[in-house]
């Protein structure tokens, strides 16, 4: 995998990530704590710092995103202001492959119930569709369809499945959106064309899903 077309898929994260939500007004200003962002609730049950995937949660091979492309991820995303932001890339011999995403707290039933029509009406699919390809005449990215999720995951997912070209280079990118309780989720992969993901958008999503009901119980019961 060429340097070059590295950098665009952590473009394409970037503008993909900041692109795919209609406005919604969370009411916390968000601090910078290294790499990830964290909410500053005042309460410690309204702090979603820890509620990433980490290397232990992934294959080998994996390893975290540069400082400066978790800071670009951060700063598309900064209107929603997440609780949390990952992403991990794994470029070898073997495998291609980003795997991103963030939280965010969704404390009112308003923000909830627009999360969840989303998600249900198709209209996070098609902003995130439109963004794929606009400004960057580098990606052509087909429109994207739907993905069923391997596992019961949230109160409320979708997963929605695309394939296009970065610089010549076939791409799949596959993503799943959730809420548990009072917590939004988003995850996405990027792997290559022809050769199976590493760790599946199902997998990672699963994986996130327990470790907000385990870590967040007050925060991920039932709304």
């Amino acid at each position: 995998m060429k340097k070059k077309v590295v950098l665009l898929v952590c473009l394409l994260i970037s503008a993909a990530l900041g692109g795919g939500f209609s406005e919604v007004s969370i009411a916390t200003k968000a601090i910078d704590r290294s790499n990830i962002l964290s909410a500053d609730i005042p309460t410690p049950a309204g702090d979603l710092s820890n509620l990433v995937l980490t290397l232990q949660d992934l294959p080998a091979g994996f390893t975290e995103m540069p400082p400066a492309t978790i800071q670009k991820l951060v700063s598309s995303l900064n209107r929603l202001k997440p609780g949390s932001v990952f992403a991990y890339q794994k470029n070898d011999d073997q495998q291609f492959q980003i795997v991103g995403g963030f939280t965010t707290p969704l404390p009112n039933r308003i923000e909830r119930a627009t999360f969840d029509a989303q998600i249900r009406e198709g209209s996070f699919a098609q902003q995130f569709s439109q963004r794929l390809n606009s400004g960057n005449n580098e990606f052509q990215f087909a429109n994207l369809t739907a993905l069923t999720l391997e596992d019961k995951i949230g109160e409320v997912s979708g997963g929605w499945t695309t394939q296009g070209k970065i610089k010549g280079v076939t791409m799949n990118v596959e993503v799943a959106l959730f809420r548990r309780g009072k917590i939004g989720s988003f995850l996405m992969i990027i792997y290559l064309d022809g050769n199976k993901p590493a760790i599946t958008i199902s997998e990672a999503a699963r994986k996130l899903d327990s470790r907000m009901m385990e870590l967040k119980p007050d925060l991920t019961q039932p709304q």
